[in-house]
């Protein structure tokens, strides 16, 4: 019944009585709704009423979000790294590399494994990265959750220009929670499953199982 409201509003909304009809029927729904069903209430809101809307040119829908970003946290004049793992809910960086700039595995004091975690509380999605410096290899898993952007947070943690740099990426679709950024060429690639990238030293290999990802990492540059 909501899908067919939520259809209806598309269908007739330049007639003002049947959009106010439709969206007092949601409101009533949501009203009245169960935790589990609100979820599925207003997933069925962001799916079939927003993105069916703007998913072919979703630069549209976040143009009316305000930038209230005070810093960008890309827009750096320098990185720790050369490819770094961001997070496009809360900004946060985690280094694929698997030594400091500057070092090689011949002056890198690294050694044993090293391990990072970080979770994304609004995708409900968690990052395990494992280094094994001594042997020129690593790995990234991302666990992924419910899969969900937040365009306001974004807007709040990078520039207009960044944003639209990493929707080229995706040529202009719905943006996923984690995309790798390349410090020393500064572009964006997205977590595509049998993708290949050279970042800097670094061979980054991307695949894709059971709705999650892992990327091996090797360093490369001898």
């Amino acid at each position: 019944m909501i899908v067919i409201g939520i259809n209806n509003i598309r269908v007739t909304r330049q007639n003002g009585k049947d959009v106010e009809e439709a969206i007092s029927m949601i409101a009533t729904y949501m009203a009245s709704a169960t935790k589990d069903e609100y979820d599925k209430i207003a997933q069925t809101i962001r799916h079939d009423l927003v993105f069916s809307e703007y998913g072919e040119d979703i630069e549209n829908f976040i143009q009316y979000i305000p930038n209230t970003a005070e810093t960008c946290r890309i827009c750096m004049e320098s990185y720790p790294a050369q490819a770094v793992l961001v997070c496009a809910n809360t900004g946060q960086f985690y280094s694929l590399d698997l030594y400091d700039i500057g070092e090689s595995p011949d002056n890198s004091s690294r050694g044993g494994t090293i391990m990072n975690f970080g979770y994304d509380e609004v995708s409900q999605t968690s990052v395990h990265i494992t280094k094994s410096p001594d042997q020129k290899t690593g790995y990234a898993e991302i666990d992924r959750g419910r899969g969900i952007v937040s365009v306001h947070r974004m807007k709040a943690l990078f520039c207009d220009d960044c944003i639209w740099d990493i929707l080229n990426t995706v040529e202009h679709q719905l943006i996923e929670e984690f995309f790798i950024f390349d410090t020393e060429k500064r572009t964006f690639s997205p977590i595509d499953d049998s993708t290949t990238l050279q970042i800097g030293d670094y061979h980054l290999d991307i695949e894709y199982k059971d709705s999650d990802y892992r990327i091996d990492i090797n360093y490369t540059s001898e």
